[in-house]
């Protein structure tokens, strides 16, 4: 009742007659000769076709060809011509160069479905390594290298005649990544107004057993950058917005028993400083204006 009912959907309604419970023999004697129905039921949307070989046989191969244009015309599906097949209710193929009907009786129905893919061989680098019979081995044994259990058991499964592998070269050290020192604040020293030049004295316990290019300070128009690497630590003195400007190409810093000593040249000599950083006071409309650690870097190291 099935296979009426889908061909009639195909059109073949107007080949047969139509009346419920009517045995298939008896609408396969009303429709003539040479007329062979050819289903795909493998997989949605299904399909069935008529096919009329009252003009001449047809082969197998150019019968699945045209199957697959007229499925893709009515269903919108894709069905590979190369990679179809047909058969008969028993299940047995019919050969690619057979021609239709093959004796077959008027009314037949014939199933298309697609070929079962050989079963690649395994290549002989895809090892089985895990235990026989087991999942993981036939997951091994499906997939080889691609296989999530590739590697379980690889060690066992070497052949115990196998050569040796050859050892792994020591490791070569290619960089040397130079570790970060903590960075502490210099919060101590002294500052000296000196006339046209103002000192500040840093503490410093080892200044003079210092490395060479420990020191270094950059000096811009209205602000200096302090750093000096020890073993342990970098200390840091960094005031960003001065007093008042200084003459950056001029100052310098010198190494002292015990401390140093960093000399900023000022840009006018007349004003005096009171203190080393520039901060806000009441009523003070210029200090917004100044640009922290603005002007032309100079470096200076020691």
């Amino acid at each position: 009742v099935g296979s009426l009912l889908r061909r009639l959907e195909c059109g073949a309604a107007a080949d047969r007659p139509q009346a419920s419970g009517t045995p298939r023999a008896a609408i396969r004697r009303l429709m003539g000769a040479r007329v062979l129905y050819l289903s795909y039921e493998e997989n949605e949307p299904e399909y069935t076709t008529k096919l009329d070989l009252a003009a001449a046989p047809i082969a197998v191969h150019a019968a699945l060809a045209r199957f697959a244009l007229e499925y893709a015309s009515a269903t919108n599906g894709s069905l590979q011509a190369a990679s179809l097949q047909l058969h008969k209710e028993d299940g047995s193929v019919l050969g690619s160069d057979a021609l239709l009907p093959c004796g077959l009786p008027s009314g037949t129905d014939l199933f298309v479905s697609c070929a079962a893919r050989p079963q690649e061989k395994m290549p002989s680098s895809m090892s089985v390594f895990a235990k026989e019979g087991s999942a993981i081995a036939a997951s091994q044994a499906k997939a080889g290298e691609h296989s999530y259990y590739y590697s379980v058991g690889k060690n066992r499964g070497r052949p115990a005649d196998a050569p040796a592998a050859p050892p792994l070269p020591p490791p070569v050290q290619v960089a040397t990544v130079a570790t970060k020192l903590a960075e502490t604040t210099i919060a101590t020293y002294s500052v000296l107004d000196d006339g046209p030049k103002v000192k500040v004295h840093i503490p410093l316990a080892g200044a003079t057993a210092l490395a060479a290019g420990a020191i270094s300070c950059t000096f811009r128009d209205r602000s200096f950058d302090l750093r000096v690497t020890t073993e342990k630590q970098l200390l840091r003195l960094h005031v960003p917005i001065l007093l008042e400007e200084v003459t950056q190409e001029t100052c310098f810093v010198k190494v002292r028993s015990g401390k140093l000593v960093l000399t900023l040249v000022k840009r006018d000599p007349a004003k005096s400083w009171y203190e080393l950083r520039k901060t806000k006071g009441v009523g003070d409309t210029e200090f917004m204006k100044i640009v922290p650690d603005s002007g032309e870097a100079i470096l200076f190291s020691l």
